[in-house]
Order: structure tokens, then sequence, then C-alpha cells
């Protein structure tokens, strides 16, 4: 019996898987190089500007110098801007800085302009500052509770001003520091808005002036990570680089604002500092940075973000040392495994194919040729050796 051949559909199931591993292995390392070579942008999740506007507008909208503000009304478009100023009216500065001592007073002035071709009232009123979840500088809106009670604007009627046309004031402001309290910054400002009524809900559309106020004392800037989060998406091809993302929550533990950045570097991960703007913390305030970079898929990775303290705007503070926490991520590569799971199919497909054949030729029987046809052919139609065959039997 000849010897059987391995079955058609496994020999091509194995050359088609075979063909299929060495074309991927063979691009793969090239691809894989592109990736590399291609850099991630790092991002933050909080952008703000390093130096704050003046004028800071409500929802997050960054702010400028003079901004202006559309808010429709019953026969005109009411427009107006408010910028710090002295006595003699507008003076270029972006915000109100000052540095009181506790118990001291300060002055200063903001000048509102009525823009628009109609007659207007504004209201003004001082608030504490806050960064939005936007990470832009706003006012809060309601009653303050911190350094917007220390704020007073002189030549109001009733929180309000009453414009012509074209009008320009200048508003005095007295700062009153109380004594004890703790030095540091205490961001505050002034806002100016309309109020209409649409559709019987109130809209205040409002612009304002940042007042960095900083209480004499000691000073102790201080930046702290309480948390990080590292995640990683795999690329589709097998054994390439994918894209670490690595979330740093980062607390303003000291008494004045501070930016931050974040660099992220580790085994396998390339590393990526922060571009852009900082992220702005005032203090007490938390914020996460993000960054991404690439890395390889080596099932886990492992690597520390640092996180750097900058100075925002004309602060002038010692900044503090950087601070660093390590992570571990776990990196595989899903495509790559799910290769390597069918080579080894593969494999052992063409090794239980090949013992098969060779079982079935051992098991298969043997069978013994006669030695010449003619004894053959005498075994077969004689009777007895010797005897005469008769052919009329046949």
């Amino acid at each position: 019996m000849s010897p059987r051949a391995p079955r058609p559909s496994v020999l091509v199931a194995a050359a088609v898987m075979g063909g299929l591993t060495l074309g991927l292995i063979s691009v793969a390392p090239a691809i894989a190089a592109v990736s590399a070579s291609v850099p991630v942008a790092a991002t933050v999740a909080v952008p703000v500007p390093a130096s704050a506007p003046a004028a800071v507008a409500k929802r997050g909208v960054l702010p400028r110098p003079a901004v202006v503000v559309e808010s429709p009304t019953a026969d005109a478009a009411a427009r107006w801007s408010v910028v710090p100023a002295g006595v003699a009216g507008p003076d270029g500065r972006i915000s109100l800085r000052h540095s009181v001592d506790p118990g001291a007073s300060v002055t200063d002035a903001i000048a509102v302009s009525n823009l628009g071709s109609d007659p207007a009232t504004f209201v003004v009123a001082a608030g504490d500052g806050i960064v939005g979840a936007d990470g832009a500088f706003d006012i809060a809106a309601g009653d303050p509770q911190d350094s917007g009670t220390w704020i007073t604007v002189e030549g109001l009627q009733d929180g309000s001003v009453s414009m012509a046309p074209g009008e320009t004031r200048i508003l005095p402001v007295r700062i009153d520091v109380p004594a004890g309290v703790t030095p540091g910054d205490h961001p505050a400002g002034i806002v100016v808005g309309v109020s209409r009524d649409d559709d019987g809900v109130t809209v205040t559309n409002r612009v304002g002036v940042r007042a960095h106020l900083q209480v004499t004392g000691e000073i102790t800037p201080a930046l702290a990570i309480d948390g990080v989060r590292a995640s990683f998406e795999p690329s589709w091809i097998p054994f390439a680089p994918g894209i670490l993302r690595v979330e740093t929550t980062v607390v303003n533990t000291g008494n004045v604002r501070l930016g931050a950045f974040a660099r992220v570097a580790g085994t396998g991960i390339a590393s990526a500092s922060l571009a852009g703007e900082p992220a702005e913390l005032l203090p007490g305030d938390s914020a996460t940075v993000v960054a991404e970079t690439s890395a390889w898929p080596i099932l886990a990775l492992s690597g520390a973000v640092e996180v750097r303290a900058v100075t925002l705007g004309d602060d002038t503070v010692q900044v503090p040392e950087p601070t660093a926490r390590e992570f571990v991520a776990a990196a595989p590569s899903w495509t790559g495994l799910a290769l390597l799971a069918l080579v080894v199919g593969a494999v052992v497909a063409l090794i239980v194919a090949r013992r098969r054949t060779r079982g079935l030729d051992a098991a298969a029987p043997t069978t013994t040729s006669p030695e010449t046809p003619e004894e053959g052919l005498a075994s077969t139609e004689g009777g007895r050796a010797g005897e005469p065959v008769d052919a009329s039997a046949r």
C-alpha cells in the first residue's frame, strides 16, 4: 500500500498561515519604526493663559484687556467694556495687582465704557476669583465669601451705573484687607453686566477685571501629586508602538498660585513633556494634567510622571522643586498575541498531520508476491501437483 499524503486542506492552511506570518513579520518592523518616529504631542487637560488678561468673560470665554460684549435689547445691542484705569482713564494694565499688608488698604480704579448707541444701565459687583472646569479664570456668581468682600466700587447708585451712549466712566476702587488674614494669594475680580428677560428667564451678560491680591507674610509655593492614572491604547499593527495616556491630579498645597507642567518617562516609553500653556492652580485648587506619548507594547509599562511648577504672568515667587510619582500600565499588543496564537495553531496542526500520516503508514498490512507466474497459474488451475490438466474440464 502506498504512503498516504497529508490532507490538502491542512497543507493549504499551513502554507497560507506561514505566508501571512512571514509577511506580517517582515512588514511590522518597518511600520513600527515609522510609527515610533512620529511624535505624539502632549496635551494639558485644563489649558489657561499664562498671564490672565484684565477683562474676564463668563462661561470660560478667554478674556482680553478690553472685552466688548453684546447683549440684545428691545431696540439695539448694548455694548460695553471694562479695564483698569488711572485718574485720566484706561492706563493699559491688564489687571488690578496689589500686595497688601493685613489690616491695610489700597485704592485703584476701573474704566467702564458704553460702546452702544443707546443709554444703558450696568450692574457692577465684586466677587471671588476661581478657575472654572475649563481651566479659564472666572469670577464666582453670588455673594462673595473671601477676597471679593474686601473690594468696594464707588460711584454707583444701588450697585449700578447709568451711562449715555459713548460715555466712559471712571469708578474708584478701594480694597480693605482685614487684619489676621492668612498670607498669600486671594484672587478676586469686578464684573460689569447687563441683564435682560428671555421668555421669563433672566439672562445676564457680564465681563470683568481680574484682581491679583496678595497678602504679605510667609509665602509658601507648593504643588503635590494626588494621584496618577495610566492607560495604554495598542496599535492595530502587531507589536507596533501604541499610545500611553497618563492623567495626573495635581494639587496646589501652598498659598500662592502656580502653573503646572508634567513630564512622562520610563522603559519603552517615548519621553514627553506637556506642550502649550500650563495648568493654573490657585491655592487649594486641583487640576488633572494629561500627557500622551508613544510606548511599546511590552505587556507592562513602568515609568514616572514628574510635575514641575512655573510662575504665571507677572508673579514673582520661588518655584518649588519638581515632584514625581511612579506608575504601571498594562500594555499588551492584542493583534500581536492573536497573530502568535494563529502561528502556534498552524505549527500544531502540521505536527499532528505528520504524526497521523506516520501512524497510518506503520499500520498498513504487507502482501507476498508469487515467485513465478507459471507456479501461480499451476497452483490455481491444476489439482494435485504433477497431474495433467483436462482441457475439456475448462
